[in-house]
């Protein structure tokens, strides 16, 4: 039969076989070209691995998100308590990947540090116990990137803990100090709310089938309605969008959707203190305005340097709350550069809005992850310098790695093959009595 009577649809796709031509949308300006829908499988990489979660550090990452609870004798926070003991671990063993490429970022982190140091000095402030933290989630971020420890079990364990924690919430079990909204072991219902919107998505970079990404979204939006968080509910929502829509938006178009992000954000606090669902707010929202307003107020005062770490704080009614806005907080105790460095490596990094316009599924999730953090820290206090926050720079940051690899050339089967390999030698390594680091003489 001649082609030219066909049926309709057999002579389309031999038009658009012959003619080479893509679909329209695929050419219309500001739309990415070979989009990659968001429910396919991705290709190889850290976060989706045949290999079985590690136990201990799963069961470490428990520990993790009880913010309720701290070391007994050392009076710190439990989860900066089981973050020492994981970089203790990372100790023992060799990286996995290799970020020396990545030097520069290093020296400027630690430039960072020293420079925040140095500021609170200055105003004659005790600066240990915060600097202590940061350079703990930084070496935490490091400890992650390079596969020292395995991101997976520690999404895993994180994961766990916070599904535990919702029957032992309801029983009684776990404080509950929000008058019912879900707390628990995470002892604020705006940390709850940021937990079980961001754990949810770095899940789904993890997974391969539509299904369970759907149920693991599906499960977070539930557990964060129950939060009564309102500003992550909506951060969740941002999230959720991203993941079905940026594969098919090219670059600018992808700024404009993260700036209209922010400002729906805004709108959704405002609109939903009057939903009946989420209770009578209107007092609490009366409070978070003063707060938000005497924080503006306190960075326009302070100079472009900060007034030192510890500063984002206010002092209202006789009572001290801190910072409910996390860029505010940022410019109060480091200024501009403290600003910049910070939320440039969560967009440089994780968001990475002038990457190729081609993405995997894993990496649109850690971007829809860092949306949920820059959009969450314009109605949140401390959301930037935070474990979770950590995670997505490091989930960020191994993507890079991997991805640069594989631009070099390194295919991702050459990859794993190379870490089966130092596997196996290190092993027989330590089995000789040999430094893992040691070579055949």
């Amino acid at each position: 039969m001649p082609s030219s009577v066909t049926s309709g649809g057999r002579r389309r796709r031999s038009i658009a076989a012959t003619s080479g031509s893509r679909p329209v949308l695929d050419r219309m300006p500001g739309l990415a070209r070979q989009a990659e829908s968001p429910w396919t499988r991705s290709p190889w990489n850290p976060l989706v691995t045949s290999e079985s979660p590690r136990l201990l550090e799963a069961l470490l990452a428990v520990g993790l998100m009880v913010e309720s609870m701290q070391v007994p004798g050392l009076g710190i926070p439990l989860p900066e308590g089981m973050m020492i003991l994981l970089l203790l671990l990372a100790g023992f063993r060799p990286p996995r990947r290799d970020l020396s490429r990545y030097g520069l970022l290093t020296v400027v982190i630690l430039g960072l540090l020293a420079y925040l140091v140095a500021v609170t000095l200055v105003q004659d402030l005790d600066p240990a116990r915060r600097a202590i933290r940061i350079g703990l989630l930084m070496l935490f971020a490091y400890a992650l990137a390079s596969e020292r420890i395995d991101i997976k079990s520690i999404l895993y364990g994180m994961a766990a803990g916070g599904l535990v924690n919702v029957p032992l919430f309801y029983a009684g079990l776990v404080p509950d100090n929000y008058g019912g909204y879900l707390t628990g072991w995470l002892a604020d219902k705006n940390v709850a709310g940021l937990f079980y919107a961001l754990i949810p998505v770095l899940l789904v970079a993890t997974m391969q089938r539509m299904g369970p990404k759907l149920l693991v979204l599906g499960v977070g939006f539930l557990l964060v309605f129950l939060t009564g968080s309102r500003t992550s509910l909506a951060a969740l929502g941002c999230a959720v969008v991203w993941i079905l829509l940026s594969p098919y938006l090219g670059r600018v178009l992808r700024l404009v959707l993260v700036a209209g992000m922010a400002r729906f954000v805004g709108w959704a606090e405002e609109y939903l203190a009057d939903a009946a669902i989420f209770g009578d707010r209107s007092g609490t929202d009366w409070f978070r305005d003063r707060i938000q307003a005497e924080s503006a107020r306190m960075v326009d005062a302070a100079p472009w340097y900060g007034e030192g770490l510890g500063t984002a704080q206010v002092h209202l009614d006789n009572v001290t709350m801190f910072f409910h806005n996390s860029y505010l907080a940022l410019l109060i105790e480091g200024g501009w550069p403290f600003l910049i460095v910070v939320v440039g490596l969560y967009v440089a990094l994780s968001l990475r809005p002038f990457a190729a316009t081609h993405r995997s599924p894993s990496r649109v999730a850690v971007e829809a992850a860092a949306v949920i953090i820059l959009v969450a820290s314009t109605q949140l206090g401390e959301v930037f310098i935070t474990i979770y926050g950590v995670i997505v720079v490091a989930a960020g940051l191994l993507l890079t790695a991997q991805e640069a690899d594989e631009k070099d050339g390194l295919t991702a089967a050459e990859r794993a093959r190379q870490r089966r390999v130092g596997r196996v030698m290190a092993r027989a390594r330590r089995a000789e009595g040999r430094p893992v680091g040691a070579r055949q003489p």
